[in-house]
């Protein structure tokens, strides 16, 4: 596992919200991405309780629910960083998934705030 390895550059999951903006409509789309920046911070604190109480296997289940999230409203890379975290069997885990933690804490707001502009302007 390397968070250098893995092309996180990609914030947004375009054919997945191509393919809902299609279908319902971005401004629709907004109110789940609403609900979701309220509910995101509570889960990203969640993810950093359970990695100072050291408990490895809550931060993977932690992160697998984070991944799901973020994937069922297209954001591609706080899905993909949850989805490093979520696999604790990946060689060098234990020394990479501290630093995607702090990746996530540190971009998920502007990553929320790139994916409501682009929905409003569907």
């Amino acid at each position: 596992m390397s968070v250098n390895n893995i092309d996180c550059s990609q914030i947004l999951d375009l054919d997945i919200l191509t393919q809902y903006t299609q279908a319902i409509g971005g401004k629709v789309l907004l109110g789940s991405v609403d609900l979701f920046a309220q509910e995101y911070p509570k889960y990203v604190a969640t993810l950093v309780g359970h990695h100072d109480d050291g408990d490895l296997e809550a931060v993977a289940a932690q992160a697998h629910k984070m991944k799901g999230a973020a994937g069922a409203i297209g954001l591609a890379r706080l899905g993909q960083w949850a989805q490093l975290i979520q696999h604790r069997e990946q060689e060098g885990w234990m020394q990479q998934y501290p630093k995607v933690i702090a990746l996530i804490s540190q971009h998920y707001q502007s990553d929320i705030e790139q994916l409501r502009k682009y929905l409003e302007s569907c």
